[in-house]
């Protein structure tokens, strides 16, 4: 097999198929309960800048076909002994030595990076975990992903309650300039979120870089939508959560952070917040069908909430650690 470094970037649009295809078909055949991406939102996500760090990838062709894949997430930040690996191969390829090529590609771009560290994901119940403890990678944490069917809940009774002293503010895409910095500081609040020993250090989180992920994630094809709890004292973001949606495949919306800051903690707010972004999107008439999101299994608190709002296990995705 030869390994080709691929930049989406050139256009290329053979290229942009071949990628297409191998994880729209490992897609289907690792996660068949979900409908795998359209060309266009797949070729949205692959052409956005990483406002955050450099994006390396490669295409892995035998006798005359793209079998593979590999993207490389070295950022410029946080954690910058890490380099973030993901290999895809195409089903039919499988256990022929073609995933071993893709990442010995990937760690020599990161020992020439200065990384010392591989990180890998991979689902429980694909080989992805197998071939990992096979490479001597060290499984570090385990998240369970969960999906909540929106047309099965009652938004009216989700069982949350306002926080008193403070209020909901919710927006599209853009924070609201006045809230922009107080915002910037809540996100900084997720560094305390259990993350199983992976050992993920978070650097500290900025107005600048809030509007540059901003961007991303418009030019990725995502709408993302904040629900946020304002102290009324302070006029300072006390909470809030996140969600993505694709908009070139709305049925399936992801869950990104949910936090609340340590000062404002008990007060049911985590739960006002999520809750309330379920009753907006069930008055969207339905657009968005489901939701999924991630979370450590220590995090009890954050279990016991996405229980409540009806999230459901739907596996486990598993983090592992393998030296340079």
């Amino acid at each position: 097999m030869t390994v080709t470094p691929f930049d989406p970037r050139l256009g290329l649009r053979e290229q942009l198929a071949c990628w297409h295809e191998v994880a729209a078909a490992a897609s289907a055949h690792d996660d068949p309960r979900h409908a795998s991406l359209p060309p266009a939102a797949r070729a949205a996500a692959l052409l956005a800048p990483r406002p955050d760090g450099r994006v390396r990838r490669w295409l892995g062709c035998a006798d005359g076909a793209v079998v593979g894949l590999a993207e490389l997430f070295l950022s410029d930040r946080e954690n910058l002994g890490w380099g973030f690996a993901e290999v895809t191969v195409h089903p039919r390829h499988r256990r022929s030595g073609h995933g071993t090529a893709l990442l010995a590609a990937m760690r020599a771009a990161a020992s020439d990076a200065g990384r010392d560290t591989l990180v890998l994901s991979a689902m429980r119940g694909t080989p992805g975990p197998a071939w990992a403890a096979a490479l001597g990678a060290r499984r570090a944490q385990e998240l369970w992903e969960s999906e909540a069917d929106l047309g099965a809940l009652d938004p009216a009774a989700l069982g949350d309650r306002p926080a008193p002293g403070y209020r909901l503010v919710s927006w599209s895409d853009e924070a609201p300039e006045e809230l922009l910095a107080s915002y910037a500081a809540a996100v900084d609040a997720m560094a305390d979120s259990p993350d199983g020993g992976l050992g993920y250090e978070s650097a500290p989180n900025t107005p600048e870089l809030v509007r540059a992920r901003e961007r991303c994630a418009r030019e990725a094809g995502l709408q993302r939508r904040v629900v946020a709890a304002v102290h009324e004292a302070s006029g300072a973001v006390a909470g809030l959560t996140v969600l993505e949606i694709p908009l070139l495949a709305p049925e399936l919306a992801h869950q990104d952070d949910t936090v609340v800051v340590p000062a404002h903690r008990g007060r049911g707010i985590g739960l006002w917040v999520k809750a309330e972004m379920v009753r907006r999107l069930a008055a969207d008439g339905g657009v968005v069908r489901r939701l999924h999101t991630t979370t450590d299994p220590s995090n009890s608190h954050m279990l016991a909430i996405n229980d409540r709002l009806g999230f459901r296990l739907v596996g486990v995705r598993e983090q592992w650690k393998l030296p340079v």
